[in-house]
Protein backbone atom coordinates (compact mmCIF):
# COMPACT_ATOMS: atom_id res chain seq x y z
CA UNK A 1 0.00 0.00 0.00
CA UNK A 2 1.37 3.86 -1.05
CA UNK A 3 0.82 5.88 1.93
CA UNK A 4 -0.11 9.35 1.82
CA UNK A 5 1.05 10.93 5.58
CA UNK A 6 0.34 14.23 6.50
CA UNK A 7 -0.95 15.26 10.05
CA UNK A 8 -4.77 17.36 9.30
CA UNK A 9 -6.33 18.72 6.43
CA UNK A 10 -9.35 21.25 7.08
CA UNK A 11 -11.59 23.57 5.10
CA UNK A 12 -8.81 25.86 3.89
CA UNK A 13 -5.77 23.91 3.38
CA UNK A 14 -2.33 24.73 2.46
CA UNK A 15 -0.39 24.26 -0.91
CA UNK A 16 0.51 20.69 0.70
CA UNK A 17 -3.30 19.37 1.27
CA UNK A 18 -4.01 20.21 -2.22
CA UNK A 19 -0.89 18.58 -3.57
CA UNK A 20 -2.11 15.58 -2.13
CA UNK A 21 -5.86 16.17 -3.22
CA UNK A 22 -3.80 16.38 -7.02
CA UNK A 23 -1.68 13.26 -5.87
CA UNK A 24 -4.83 11.47 -5.34
CA UNK A 25 -6.68 12.44 -8.72
CA UNK A 26 -3.71 10.89 -10.70
CA UNK A 27 -3.40 7.47 -8.38
CA UNK A 28 -7.24 6.71 -8.95
CA UNK A 29 -6.76 7.58 -12.99
CA UNK A 30 -3.79 4.83 -12.65
CA UNK A 31 -5.69 2.39 -10.05
CA UNK A 32 -3.02 3.34 -7.79
CA UNK A 33 -4.20 2.10 -4.06
CA UNK A 34 -3.68 4.56 -1.95
CA UNK A 35 -4.43 5.73 1.86
CA UNK A 36 -4.08 9.28 2.96
CA UNK A 37 -3.07 9.24 7.00
CA UNK A 38 -4.05 12.36 9.00
CA UNK A 39 -2.24 12.14 12.47
CA UNK A 40 -3.40 15.46 14.05
CA UNK A 41 -6.53 15.52 16.74
CA UNK A 42 -9.21 16.26 13.58
CA UNK A 43 -12.92 15.94 15.20
CA UNK A 44 -14.06 17.64 12.46
CA UNK A 45 -12.18 15.43 9.52
CA UNK A 46 -15.18 13.64 7.86
CA UNK A 47 -17.18 17.12 7.65
CA UNK A 48 -13.84 18.51 5.26
CA UNK A 49 -13.29 14.96 3.68
CA UNK A 50 -17.05 15.75 2.04
CA UNK A 51 -15.79 19.14 0.97
CA UNK A 52 -13.06 18.08 -0.58
CA UNK A 53 -14.52 15.39 -2.25
CA UNK A 54 -11.81 12.66 -0.13
CA UNK A 55 -13.65 9.38 -0.10
CA UNK A 56 -13.80 7.28 3.38
CA UNK A 57 -12.11 4.12 2.00
CA UNK A 58 -9.10 6.52 1.24
CA UNK A 59 -8.09 7.35 4.62
CA UNK A 60 -6.62 6.47 7.92
CA UNK A 61 -7.02 8.49 11.05
CA UNK A 62 -5.20 7.63 13.83
CA UNK A 63 -7.61 8.46 16.50
CA UNK A 64 -10.85 6.77 14.19
CA UNK A 65 -8.55 3.59 13.58
CA UNK A 66 -7.47 3.13 17.14
CA UNK A 67 -11.17 3.80 18.44
CA UNK A 68 -12.80 1.88 15.82
CA UNK A 69 -15.71 -0.98 17.07
CA UNK A 70 -14.13 -2.93 14.16
CA UNK A 71 -10.42 -1.64 13.02
CA UNK A 72 -9.62 -4.41 10.34
CA UNK A 73 -12.85 -3.25 8.55
CA UNK A 74 -11.77 0.61 9.06
CA UNK A 75 -8.86 0.09 7.38
CA UNK A 76 -10.25 -1.42 4.46
CA UNK A 77 -13.47 0.46 4.02
CA UNK A 78 -13.26 4.04 6.05
CA UNK A 79 -15.26 5.25 8.51
CA UNK A 80 -19.03 3.53 8.39
CA UNK A 81 -20.38 5.80 11.14
CA UNK A 82 -19.76 9.31 11.42
CA UNK A 83 -21.78 12.08 12.73
CA UNK A 84 -22.71 16.05 12.49
CA UNK A 85 -20.22 18.18 14.65
CA UNK A 86 -21.42 19.73 17.54
CA UNK A 87 -19.41 21.22 21.21
CA UNK A 88 -20.85 22.00 24.22
CA UNK A 89 -18.80 23.96 26.33
CA UNK A 90 -19.13 24.29 30.34
CA UNK A 91 -18.27 27.53 31.95
CA UNK A 92 -16.64 28.79 35.14
CA UNK A 93 -18.00 31.40 37.22
CA UNK A 94 -15.37 34.04 35.92
CA UNK A 95 -16.36 33.06 32.28
CA UNK A 96 -13.54 30.81 31.46
CA UNK A 97 -14.05 27.46 29.58
CA UNK A 98 -13.27 24.83 31.90
CA UNK A 99 -14.70 21.87 29.82
CA UNK A 100 -15.47 21.35 26.31
CA UNK A 101 -17.03 18.44 24.94
CA UNK A 102 -17.41 17.78 21.24
CA UNK A 103 -19.31 15.03 19.00
CA UNK A 104 -16.55 14.62 16.09
CA UNK A 105 -17.64 13.77 12.96
CA UNK A 106 -16.05 10.13 13.38
CA UNK A 107 -17.41 7.82 15.90
CA UNK A 108 -16.17 9.38 18.65
CA UNK A 109 -16.88 11.65 21.88
CA UNK A 110 -14.16 14.01 22.58
CA UNK A 111 -13.83 15.91 26.25
CA UNK A 112 -11.34 18.60 26.21
CA UNK A 113 -10.64 19.65 29.98
CA UNK A 114 -8.72 23.34 30.30
CA UNK A 115 -7.08 24.67 32.82
CA UNK A 116 -6.46 28.28 33.95
CA UNK A 117 -3.12 29.64 35.62
CA UNK A 118 -1.78 32.87 36.39
CA UNK A 119 1.79 33.93 34.52
CA UNK A 120 3.49 36.24 37.38
CA UNK A 121 6.08 37.65 34.51
CA UNK A 122 3.40 38.60 32.15
CA UNK A 123 0.24 39.52 34.61
CA UNK A 124 -2.09 37.73 32.84
CA UNK A 125 -4.18 34.34 32.86
CA UNK A 126 -3.16 31.91 30.61
CA UNK A 127 -5.90 29.17 29.59
CA UNK A 128 -5.12 25.98 27.53
CA UNK A 129 -5.64 22.45 27.38
CA UNK A 130 -4.83 20.28 30.29
CA UNK A 131 -6.58 16.67 29.11
CA UNK A 132 -7.93 15.31 26.35
CA UNK A 133 -10.55 12.44 26.34
CA UNK A 134 -11.66 10.67 22.97
CA UNK A 135 -14.10 8.04 23.79
CA UNK A 136 -16.23 5.41 21.48
CA UNK A 137 -18.19 3.31 24.17
CA UNK A 138 -15.60 1.12 26.07
CA UNK A 139 -12.72 2.26 23.54
CA UNK A 140 -11.00 5.32 24.93
CA UNK A 141 -7.70 7.51 23.76
CA UNK A 142 -6.65 10.00 26.71
CA UNK A 143 -3.66 12.08 27.79
CA UNK A 144 -2.36 15.12 29.91
CA UNK A 145 -0.32 18.22 28.04
CA UNK A 146 2.71 19.01 29.75
CA UNK A 147 5.62 22.16 28.81
CA UNK A 148 8.71 20.90 27.44
CA UNK A 149 11.33 23.87 27.33
CA UNK A 150 11.44 25.19 23.65
CA UNK A 151 9.40 22.48 22.06
CA UNK A 152 6.17 23.91 23.51
CA UNK A 153 3.11 22.19 24.96
CA UNK A 154 3.37 17.96 24.59
CA UNK A 155 0.97 15.12 24.49
CA UNK A 156 2.12 12.81 27.56
CA UNK A 157 0.91 9.78 29.76
CA UNK A 158 -1.08 8.79 26.35
CA UNK A 159 -3.94 5.80 27.28
CA UNK A 160 -5.06 3.59 24.86
CA UNK A 161 -8.10 1.26 26.23
CA UNK A 162 -9.68 -1.61 25.11
CA UNK A 163 -7.73 -1.60 21.20
CA UNK A 164 -8.10 -4.92 19.93
CA UNK A 165 -9.07 -6.12 23.52
CA UNK A 166 -5.78 -4.44 24.82
CA UNK A 167 -4.89 -1.66 26.96
CA UNK A 168 -1.63 0.73 26.08
CA UNK A 169 0.27 3.47 27.73
CA UNK A 170 2.91 5.73 25.85
CA UNK A 171 5.01 8.36 27.46
CA UNK A 172 5.05 10.45 24.47
CA UNK A 173 3.57 11.14 21.25
CA UNK A 174 6.07 9.46 19.18
CA UNK A 175 5.66 6.59 21.11
CA UNK A 176 2.02 6.02 19.79
CA UNK A 177 2.91 7.35 16.59
CA UNK A 178 5.40 4.29 16.38
CA UNK A 179 2.96 1.82 17.64
CA UNK A 180 0.74 3.46 14.59
CA UNK A 181 2.51 2.71 11.99
CA UNK A 182 3.55 -0.65 13.14
CA UNK A 183 -0.15 -1.72 12.78
CA UNK A 184 -0.06 -0.47 9.31
CA UNK A 185 3.07 -1.97 8.37
CA UNK A 186 1.43 -5.19 10.15
CA UNK A 187 -1.62 -5.29 8.33
CA UNK A 188 -0.86 -4.14 4.37
CA UNK A 189 1.83 -5.30 2.33
CA UNK A 190 4.70 -3.93 0.03
CA UNK A 191 4.29 -0.42 2.25
CA UNK A 192 5.73 2.73 0.88
CA UNK A 193 5.19 5.59 2.76
CA UNK A 194 5.21 9.53 1.11
CA UNK A 195 5.42 12.00 3.46
CA UNK A 196 4.11 15.19 2.87
CA UNK A 197 4.27 17.00 6.22
CA UNK A 198 4.86 16.14 9.76
CA UNK A 199 8.55 15.84 11.22
CA UNK A 200 7.85 13.47 14.06
CA UNK A 201 6.23 11.07 11.11
CA UNK A 202 9.36 11.49 9.39
CA UNK A 203 11.44 10.97 12.84
CA UNK A 204 9.28 7.46 13.39
CA UNK A 205 9.31 6.02 9.95
CA UNK A 206 12.54 6.96 9.38
CA UNK A 207 13.63 4.96 13.00
CA UNK A 208 11.28 2.00 11.68
CA UNK A 209 13.18 1.73 9.09
CA UNK A 210 16.55 2.08 10.98
CA UNK A 211 15.72 -0.77 13.28
CA UNK A 212 14.33 -3.44 10.53
CA UNK A 213 11.08 -2.65 8.98
CA UNK A 214 10.21 -3.56 5.42
CA UNK A 215 8.99 -0.09 3.96
CA UNK A 216 9.93 2.17 1.72
CA UNK A 217 9.99 6.08 2.14
CA UNK A 218 9.71 8.51 -0.52
CA UNK A 219 9.91 12.12 0.89
CA UNK A 220 8.30 15.43 -1.12
CA UNK A 221 9.81 18.17 -0.91
CA UNK A 222 6.83 21.20 -0.99
CA UNK A 223 8.90 24.34 0.13
CA UNK A 224 12.21 25.98 -0.16
CA UNK A 225 14.36 23.15 1.55
CA UNK A 226 17.58 25.94 1.98
CA UNK A 227 18.75 28.86 3.75
CA UNK A 228 22.35 29.71 2.85
CA UNK A 229 26.10 28.21 3.61
CA UNK A 230 27.37 27.86 6.41
CA UNK A 231 31.16 27.50 7.00
CA UNK A 232 30.81 25.18 3.71
CA UNK A 233 27.80 23.37 5.15
CA UNK A 234 24.35 23.72 4.23
CA UNK A 235 21.97 25.50 6.49
CA UNK A 236 18.12 23.75 5.56
CA UNK A 237 15.17 24.29 5.94
CA UNK A 238 14.28 23.37 10.00
CA UNK A 239 11.16 21.14 7.98
CA UNK A 240 13.61 19.39 6.20
CA UNK A 241 17.21 18.95 7.97
CA UNK A 242 16.24 15.35 9.59
CA UNK A 243 15.43 14.42 5.98
CA UNK A 244 18.65 15.46 5.18
CA UNK A 245 20.78 14.07 7.67
CA UNK A 246 19.18 10.62 7.03
CA UNK A 247 19.44 10.99 3.03
CA UNK A 248 20.39 7.14 2.67
CA UNK A 249 17.22 5.79 4.36
CA UNK A 250 14.80 7.32 1.82
CA UNK A 251 14.34 5.95 -0.93
CA UNK A 252 12.76 8.31 -3.48
CA UNK A 253 12.98 12.40 -3.11
CA UNK A 254 10.14 14.06 -5.02
CA UNK A 255 10.08 17.74 -6.06
CA UNK A 256 7.95 19.46 -7.93
CA UNK A 257 10.34 21.43 -9.80
CA UNK A 258 13.58 21.48 -12.58
CA UNK A 259 14.80 24.13 -10.27
CA UNK A 260 14.65 23.22 -7.12
CA UNK A 261 16.44 19.12 -8.49
CA UNK A 262 18.80 21.48 -10.16
CA UNK A 263 19.57 22.96 -6.57
CA UNK A 264 19.53 19.89 -4.51
CA UNK A 265 21.69 18.00 -6.33
CA UNK A 266 24.29 20.73 -6.17
CA UNK A 267 23.83 21.20 -2.58
CA UNK A 268 24.08 17.41 -1.25
CA UNK A 269 26.83 16.35 -3.72
CA UNK A 270 28.93 19.79 -2.29
CA UNK A 271 29.10 17.72 0.82
CA UNK A 272 30.08 14.04 -0.62
CA UNK A 273 26.29 12.61 -0.52
CA UNK A 274 26.50 10.29 -3.17
CA UNK A 275 23.97 8.52 -5.00
CA UNK A 276 21.72 11.27 -5.48
CA UNK A 277 20.67 12.27 -9.03
CA UNK A 278 18.58 8.42 -9.25
CA UNK A 279 16.74 9.27 -6.14
CA UNK A 280 15.35 12.77 -6.78
CA UNK A 281 12.46 12.78 -9.04
CA UNK A 282 10.87 15.88 -10.63
CA UNK A 283 6.60 15.35 -10.92
CA UNK A 284 4.76 18.58 -10.99
CA UNK A 285 1.92 18.54 -8.03
CA UNK A 286 -0.52 20.50 -10.51
CA UNK A 287 -1.35 19.96 -13.85
CA UNK A 288 -3.95 21.23 -16.51
CA UNK A 289 -6.97 18.76 -17.19
CA UNK A 290 -8.41 20.03 -20.71
CA UNK A 291 -6.93 21.60 -23.79
CA UNK A 292 -6.10 25.37 -23.14
CA UNK A 293 -6.88 28.37 -25.44
CA UNK A 294 -5.84 31.90 -25.29
CA UNK A 295 -7.68 34.82 -24.02
CA UNK A 296 -8.77 38.17 -25.48
CA UNK A 297 -8.55 41.06 -23.32
CA UNK A 298 -12.04 43.17 -23.66
CA UNK A 299 -9.59 46.52 -23.25
CA UNK A 300 -11.62 47.91 -20.05
CA UNK A 301 -11.46 46.46 -16.59
CA UNK A 302 -8.37 45.08 -15.51
CA UNK A 303 -9.42 42.06 -13.64
CA UNK A 304 -6.87 40.75 -10.92
CA UNK A 305 -7.34 37.26 -8.98
CA UNK A 306 -5.33 35.90 -6.63
CA UNK A 307 -5.63 33.01 -4.70
CA UNK A 308 -3.92 31.33 -1.43
CA UNK A 309 -4.07 31.15 2.26
CA UNK A 310 -4.64 34.45 3.99
CA UNK A 311 -1.60 34.49 5.76
CA UNK A 312 1.53 37.00 6.40
CA UNK A 313 4.00 34.81 3.98
CA UNK A 314 1.53 35.62 0.94
CA UNK A 315 2.17 39.38 1.34
CA UNK A 316 -1.60 39.99 0.35
CA UNK A 317 -1.63 43.42 1.48
CA UNK A 318 1.13 44.20 -1.41
CA UNK A 319 -1.03 42.92 -3.99
CA UNK A 320 -3.75 45.47 -2.21
CA UNK A 321 -1.13 48.23 -2.39
CA UNK A 322 0.04 47.52 -5.96
CA UNK A 323 -3.76 47.95 -6.87
CA UNK A 324 -4.34 51.22 -5.22
CA UNK A 325 -1.06 52.28 -6.94
CA UNK A 326 -2.65 51.35 -10.12
CA UNK A 327 -5.82 53.09 -9.92
CA UNK A 328 -4.03 56.38 -8.70
CA UNK A 329 -2.24 56.02 -12.61
CA UNK A 330 -6.19 55.91 -14.22
CA UNK A 331 -5.88 51.82 -14.45
CA UNK A 332 -9.22 50.83 -13.87
CA UNK A 333 -8.06 47.75 -12.24
CA UNK A 334 -10.42 45.55 -9.46
CA UNK A 335 -8.84 42.85 -7.44
CA UNK A 336 -10.62 39.46 -6.28
CA UNK A 337 -9.04 37.73 -3.59
CA UNK A 338 -9.79 33.85 -3.12
CA UNK A 339 -8.99 32.19 0.31
CA UNK A 340 -9.14 32.04 4.09
CA UNK A 341 -6.92 32.72 6.99
CA UNK A 342 -5.63 34.62 10.32
CA UNK A 343 -5.45 37.52 8.10
CA UNK A 344 -9.30 37.84 6.69
CA UNK A 345 -10.29 40.74 9.49
CA UNK A 346 -6.77 42.68 8.72
CA UNK A 347 -6.96 42.57 5.27
CA UNK A 348 -10.63 44.17 5.19
CA UNK A 349 -9.54 47.22 7.24
CA UNK A 350 -6.80 47.52 5.47
CA UNK A 351 -9.41 47.87 2.13
CA UNK A 352 -11.30 49.84 3.87
CA UNK A 353 -8.83 52.16 4.97
CA UNK A 354 -7.48 53.04 1.12
CA UNK A 355 -11.47 53.32 -0.01
CA UNK A 356 -10.84 50.33 -2.22
CA UNK A 357 -13.93 48.48 -0.92
CA UNK A 358 -15.96 48.82 -4.04
CA UNK A 359 -13.00 47.88 -6.36
CA UNK A 360 -11.19 44.60 -4.02
CA UNK A 361 -13.23 41.94 -3.22
CA UNK A 362 -12.85 38.82 -0.58
CA UNK A 363 -14.55 36.07 -1.63
CA UNK A 364 -13.69 33.31 0.41
CA UNK A 365 -12.31 29.54 -0.19
CA UNK A 366 -12.82 28.18 -3.54
CA UNK A 367 -13.91 24.58 -4.30
CA UNK A 368 -13.09 25.00 -8.05
CA UNK A 369 -10.54 27.28 -8.49
CA UNK A 370 -9.53 26.94 -12.54
CA UNK A 371 -13.58 27.28 -12.89
CA UNK A 372 -13.76 30.58 -10.45
CA UNK A 373 -10.90 32.31 -12.08
CA UNK A 374 -12.26 32.23 -15.47
CA UNK A 375 -13.81 35.39 -15.17
CA UNK A 376 -10.95 37.10 -14.65
CA UNK A 377 -7.63 38.57 -16.98
CA UNK A 378 -4.40 38.08 -14.69
CA UNK A 379 -3.45 35.86 -11.82
CA UNK A 380 -1.06 37.76 -9.04
CA UNK A 381 1.09 36.52 -6.69
CA UNK A 382 2.73 38.64 -4.17
CA UNK A 383 4.83 35.31 -2.33
CA UNK A 384 8.09 35.55 -1.55
CA UNK A 385 8.59 31.75 -1.36
CA UNK A 386 6.39 29.23 -3.30
CA UNK A 387 7.90 24.91 -4.06
CA UNK A 388 5.53 25.08 -6.79
CA UNK A 389 2.60 27.32 -6.51
CA UNK A 390 -0.46 25.31 -7.51
CA UNK A 391 -2.17 28.43 -8.58
CA UNK A 392 -0.40 29.45 -10.70
CA UNK A 393 -0.96 25.91 -12.82
CA UNK A 394 -5.01 26.83 -11.92
CA UNK A 395 -3.95 30.47 -14.13
CA UNK A 396 -2.33 28.44 -16.68
CA UNK A 397 -4.84 25.89 -17.12
CA UNK A 398 -6.91 29.31 -18.20
CA UNK A 399 -4.77 30.50 -20.40
CA UNK A 400 -4.15 33.40 -17.85
CA UNK A 401 -0.84 35.74 -18.03
CA UNK A 402 0.43 36.08 -14.56
CA UNK A 403 2.02 38.47 -12.97
CA UNK A 404 4.06 37.84 -9.77
CA UNK A 405 7.53 38.26 -7.26
CA UNK A 406 9.77 36.23 -8.93
CA UNK A 407 10.18 33.43 -6.07
CA UNK A 408 11.69 30.28 -5.82
CA UNK A 409 10.74 27.62 -7.39
CA UNK A 410 7.39 28.10 -8.70
CA UNK A 411 7.41 31.40 -10.35
CA UNK A 412 10.80 31.32 -12.14
CA UNK A 413 10.04 27.69 -13.53
CA UNK A 414 6.11 28.56 -14.52
CA UNK A 415 6.30 32.01 -15.25
CA UNK A 416 8.58 32.67 -18.26
CA UNK A 417 9.24 36.53 -18.38
CA UNK A 418 7.47 37.97 -21.72
CA UNK A 419 5.73 34.14 -22.40
CA UNK A 420 3.50 33.83 -20.22
CA UNK A 421 3.67 36.99 -17.89
CA UNK A 422 6.28 39.46 -15.67
CA UNK A 423 8.03 38.45 -12.49
CA UNK A 424 9.27 41.50 -10.28
CA UNK A 425 12.37 41.77 -8.68
CA UNK A 426 12.05 41.71 -4.88
CA UNK A 427 13.95 41.81 -1.64
CA UNK A 428 13.30 39.73 1.96
CA UNK A 429 14.25 42.98 3.23
CA UNK A 430 11.40 44.36 5.05
CA UNK A 431 13.04 48.33 4.33
CA UNK A 432 12.74 47.09 0.70
CA UNK A 433 8.82 46.53 0.90
CA UNK A 434 7.63 49.28 -0.68
CA UNK A 435 10.25 49.12 -3.95
CA UNK A 436 8.94 45.56 -3.59
CA UNK A 437 5.17 46.74 -4.29
CA UNK A 438 6.23 49.27 -7.00
CA UNK A 439 8.04 46.41 -9.08
CA UNK A 440 4.87 44.01 -8.43
CA UNK A 441 2.81 46.79 -9.92
CA UNK A 442 4.72 47.68 -12.66
CA UNK A 443 4.19 44.03 -13.39
CA UNK A 444 0.76 43.87 -13.11
CA UNK A 445 0.93 47.35 -15.60
CA UNK A 446 3.02 45.66 -18.11
CA UNK A 447 1.13 42.73 -18.59
CA UNK A 448 -1.69 44.28 -20.32
CA UNK A 449 0.76 46.27 -22.63
CA UNK A 450 0.52 42.73 -24.79
CA UNK A 451 -1.86 40.64 -22.94
CA UNK A 452 -3.09 38.36 -26.06
CA UNK A 453 0.59 37.54 -26.34
CA UNK A 454 0.83 36.73 -23.45
CA UNK A 455 -2.12 34.34 -23.24
CA UNK A 456 -0.73 32.59 -26.25
CA UNK A 457 2.24 32.06 -24.04
CA UNK A 458 0.17 30.50 -21.19
CA UNK A 459 -1.71 28.40 -23.35
CA UNK A 460 1.65 27.13 -24.62
CA UNK A 461 3.13 26.34 -21.62
CA UNK A 462 -0.05 24.74 -20.17
CA UNK A 463 0.92 21.57 -22.87
CA UNK A 464 4.37 20.77 -20.32
CA UNK A 465 1.45 19.88 -17.57
CA UNK A 466 -0.76 17.86 -19.45
CA UNK A 467 -2.53 15.74 -16.43
CA UNK A 468 -2.71 12.06 -18.41
CA UNK A 469 1.64 13.09 -18.74
CA UNK A 470 1.62 13.65 -14.93
CA UNK A 471 -0.25 10.55 -14.21
CA UNK A 472 2.14 8.56 -15.77
CA UNK A 473 5.15 10.28 -14.08
CA UNK A 474 3.53 8.89 -11.06
CA UNK A 475 2.81 5.39 -12.14
CA UNK A 476 6.61 4.94 -13.27
CA UNK A 477 8.10 6.13 -10.17
CA UNK A 478 5.52 3.89 -8.18
CA UNK A 479 7.06 0.33 -10.35
CA UNK A 480 10.55 1.73 -9.90
CA UNK A 481 10.03 2.33 -6.25
CA UNK A 482 8.11 -0.81 -5.26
Amino acid sequence: MIFFVNKSMGRGNSGVEHAQFYRAERFREKSIPFKLIFTDRLPQLHQHMKEWHVAESEVIGIYDYLLSDDPDNYLREGEQHTHDYYEKVLWDTTSTQRIVKRQATGNYTETVQRRKQYLTEKNVYHIEDDRVILENGKRKVSWHYRQDGSRGRRATNIRVDNFRGKHYLFTTFEELLAFFFLELQRRFEDNAYMIDRGAENEEVLIRMKQQGAVLKIVAVVHAQHFVTWDGGHPLWNNYYQYLFDNFNDVDLVIVATQLQRQALLSQLTAIGVANVSKKINVIPVGGVSAKVSPKIWDGTTAKFITASRLHPEKHISHIIQAVSQLRLKGMPATLTIYGAGGEENQLTEYIKSLNLEPFIQLKGLSQNMVQDMKAYDVFVSASYSEGFGLTYIEAISNAMPIATYANLYGAQELVHEGVNGHLAMFSHKKADEAANVKQLAEAMRHVFEHYNELSVGAAKVAKRFDNKTIADQWQKAMVKLL
